[in-house]
């Protein structure tokens, strides 16, 4: 398969498995292609393309033409120069890594993950926060996102791919929508009397399982296991990164008893007793395990001889 057709799939499969409405997506492209329009010469020489089509500005291809042929795909959690040097070497040692795909952004992905963030707005508003007090709440912390990653030396590992000759790409929001999706089927769908129920079905889950094993397990952040679950969701699983605190309290007013999150701040976790929320804190790298697996399983739909390696954190499990 050519790198830009691996690409676009993933795009497309994170489309299908999005929170929002495949109309709302559609609309929010638009509306980008009109500000184009709008722009000034010397800001169309910055307007970034790719947006016009590609609605999740924290998953790009940082090296490569896209022409590539890709038969053979190494599969990571986080990479950056030294995972790349790893990539090199066992090029070297013949292990044939035609391209190297990582989960967490880097480069303009990483610059650009604010961009992504105001989909958790949507998402809140299904389970009964209002829009526009979701809206109000999530445009400060989107700056304050965007001002403390401006300060970051971002495109090392994107130079690293270029001088090593080796297509890098990532796919960030699109693997976090499928296992939002998966998550919400699996386990918010169903009635359970406890959290502890809720952890060993959790435990079930072969990602969780896998990592509960090596002493990473879901936990709970916030209540006991005899507690009551009340409405239970999966809010904190995509979206960029974690909202503001202020959300836990208009979750709260909005009805919901428990949350299911990969990570909790501090600050989150100080609201949630203030407003006796649940937190199960689910392990971050084994739900984007699910996550990356659940993708793979579609390209491999599209091209059954993928060969997928495992490195960074990353562990493949298949389903049918």
């Amino acid at each position: 398969m050519k790198l830009s057709k691996l690409f676009s799939r993933i795009v497309e499969h994170g489309i299908v498995a999005d929170p929002r409405t495949k109309k709302d997506i559609e609309k929010a492209l638009k509306k980008y292609k009109i500000n184009q329009k709008k722009l000034s010469k010397k800001e169309a020489e910055l307007f970034d393309e790719e947006r016009l089509w590609n609605p999740y500005a924290d998953t790009r291809i940082y090296n490569g033409t896209g022409n590539e042929d890709i038969k053979s795909v190494i599969v990571g959690i986080d990479v950056e120069t030294p995972e790349l040097l790893l990539v090199d070497l066992l090029n070297k040692k013949g292990k044939k890594i035609e391209a190297v795909m990582a989960h967490h952004p880097e480069a303009r992905s990483l610059a650009d993950l604010d961009k992504v963030m105001d989909m958790q707005i949507d998402l809140l508003a299904q389970h009964g926060v209002p829009e526009n007090r979701a809206d109000a709440l999530m445009r400060p912390r989107m700056e304050k996102i965007w001002r403390a990653i401006h300060a970051d030396n971002l495109f090392r590992s994107q130079q690293a791919a270029e001088f090593l000759e080796i297509p890098f790409f990532n796919c960030h929001t699109p693997a976090d929508n499928l296992v939002y999706q998966f998550v919400e089927k699996k386990i918010c769908k169903k009635k359970f009397d406890s959290l502890g129920e809720i952890l060993n079905a959790l435990l079930e889950i072969p990602e969780y399982k896998t990592y509960a094993k090596l002493g990473n397990p879901p936990i709970l952040v916030n209540g006991s296991k005899s507690s009551r679950v009340g409405k239970l969701v999966a809010t904190e699983f995509t979206g960029g990164t974690n909202g503001p605190e202020e959300f836990i309290e208009e979750q709260a007013k909005a009805g919901i008893g428990t949350i299911l999150t990969m990570h909790v701040t501090e600050k989150s976790l100080e609201k949630a007793k203030e407003h006796h929320i649940n937190f199960v804190q689910c392990s971050h790298i084994a739900s984007d395990n699910i996550g990356l697996n659940l993708m793979l399983d579609k390209l491999m739909k599209d091209e059954p001889k993928l060969k997928i390696h495992e490195f960074s954190g990353f562990m493949r499990v298949k389903r049918k």
